[in-house]
């Protein structure tokens, strides 16, 4: 009731020469002395920040312990209670009550910058792996699309750093004089040798069978299975260079590296005979019909063939194939392909066959005649011709 002599409160301020406000509600419940001062300095050590504000706190509590008076409080907790109404009411000059503010203790105050310290450095390591991600991902696309844009060209790896000719399994037909020349590349020589080696049309022609799954840089394609799931489903061979995969580009630089070792293996023939491309005609099986096609139409046979006659062609990737069709310009002579599919191979299927069909369509300087063989499987036999 502040009724007693002597009696005073004491109120702690803050600050050099800063003025202490008393509300007041609380000046019309207090009848005794009222003594301020400063704390002059805070000091930064918690544990004498503790000691420091509990013997604040002891002394307060010892004087109003002393000096018996009511005054209506009512109590707001920085960060948890809304500050808006505590500001609101004690603006008001109806509602008596002494709004008091109750802050976090410096307890509170450093496991909260701790709680939250850890969250931040997580959320900054966070940001920066996804940069350092999405930085090495740019990385890789960029030299993917260098990769895919130099090969067949001459600035490629596989034009720079060829691994020598084709081996030749088999040599038929006119051998002193010929007049034009039968290449042939498949996948397996000594079965399709079998089969080639008395072909009765050859008439004055020479004949030359390579092969490429005998040669070192064949290993990767010898290896690739054309029973994949993905092949059967044709989903393989609709990859393009967005989502080319490492193999997938080792496949594409396989093919232009054994093309460009079947040219070296047939070249020196056909000057020992006096002929040229124009006088070639290509055949092939299955992968090795690929790596021909590949060759005639990213123009690593640099002069045009008389013609191909193709045996379920394998080719990978039609949607690149097209694409670098585009690219070039086209040449003025035409040239006749034949392709022969079997319409038992799951190797080969219909989506595959179209796309192909389409990609053809960027090069019209290829006139292709399609023909299906309705007991062919994924083999080259006698019935196959």
């Amino acid at each position: 009731s502040g009724d007693k002599d002597g009696v005073e409160v004491v109120v702690y301020g803050h600050g050099t020469s800063q003025p202490i406000e008393v509300t007041p509600p609380l000046l019309a419940a207090w009848g005794g002395a009222l003594t301020g001062f400063n704390i002059a300095r805070w000091v930064h050590q918690l544990s004498n920040n503790v000691r420091k504000m509990m013997a604040v706190m002891e002394n307060i509590t010892k004087l109003i312990r002393a000096n018996k008076f009511t005054l209506d409080t009512v109590l707001y907790k920085v960060g948890e209670d809304s500050i808006v109404d505590a500001f609101a009411r004690q603006a008001d000059a109806s509602d008596s009550a002494q709004v008091v503010l109750i802050f976090p203790t410096l307890q509170e105050e450093m496991k909260n910058m701790g709680d939250e310290k850890p969250e931040k450095q997580n959320r900054v390591m966070a940001n920066k792996e996804d940069y350092q991600q999405k930085k090495e991902q740019d990385e890789r696309d960029r030299l993917k699309a260098e990769w895919l844009n130099l090969l067949f060209t001459d600035q490629s790896c596989a034009a720079m750093s060829p691994e020598g000719p084709l081996p030749i399994t088999m040599e038929a037909g006119n051998k002193r004089n010929p007049s034009s020349m039968v290449i042939w590349l498949g996948d397996n020589p000594k079965a399709e040798n079998q089969v080639l080696q008395d072909l009765p049309s050859l008439g004055s022609s020479g004949f030359l069978s390579v092969s490429w799954s005998q040669h070192p840089a064949g290993e990767g394609l010898f290896e690739f299975s054309l029973n994949a799931p993905e092949v059967v489903d044709g989903s393989w061979y609709m990859r393009d260079r967005r989502n080319f995969e490492n193999e997938d580009l080792d496949m594409l630089h396989d093919f232009e590296l054994l093309g460009r070792s079947m040219i070296e293996a047939v070249e020196p023939k056909l000057r020992d005979y006096g002929l040229d491309w124009k006088d070639v005609v290509l055949m092939g099986f299955g992968k090795g019909a690929g790596v021909a096609l590949y060759s005639v139409l990213m123009r690593l046979i640099t002069k045009p063939v008389a013609g191909m006659i193709l045996f379920q062609p394998i080719v990978p990737f039609p949607s690149y194939l097209s694409e670098k069709l585009a690219s070039m310009k086209r040449g003025a002579s035409t040239m006749k392909l034949f392709t022969i599919w079997g319409n038992r191979n799951r190797s080969t299927p219909g989506s595959y066959r179209q796309l192909l069909a389409q990609a053809l369509k960027k090069a019209p300087e290829i006139q292709c005649t399609p023909d299906t063989l309705p007991e062919g499987d994924n083999s080259f036999d006698a019935e196959s011709l």
